[in-house]
């Protein structure tokens, strides 16, 4: 009868450990789909952006300008990269013209027409 008290302690111990192992599967599964549905920690607005980044909040005062394309020519897309604005122009034959602009002057710094060989 010893033998019995004993294997019913051991079936409690594992019935205790099992249980206590799927607490915890469970918890880690529910914080992992929390991290997934919010995306993860959030930065705060005070952490410094990284050297040599040009992110920052500056007060910029833009003036009336005016940029002037060819004739029945559209803007197809604008990008923006660093301190530059480039601007790709769809012109009316199809070929197509990229304008570079400063950001911080927005005056023109050039322009790059890009042809298709025929």
């Amino acid at each position: 009868m010893s033998e019995d008290v004993q294997e019913t302690r051991k079936i409690r111990w594992l019935k205790a450990t099992v249980i206590g192992l799927g607490v915890i599967f469970l918890g880690l599964a529910t914080l992992l789909i929390v991290l997934i549905m919010t995306g993860g920690p959030k930065r705060t607005a005070s952490t410094a952006p990284a050297p040599g980044s040009s992110i920052g909040v500056r007060n910029v005062t833009v003036e009336d300008l005016e940029f002037t394309i060819p004739r029945n020519s559209r803007v197809a897309e604008v990008f923006a990269t660093g301190s530059r604005i480039i601007l790709r122009v769809r012109l009316a034959d199809g070929t197509e013209r990229l304008y570079a602009i400063d950001g911080e002057t927005l005056k023109p710094l050039g322009s790059l027409t890009v042809k298709t060989e025929r």
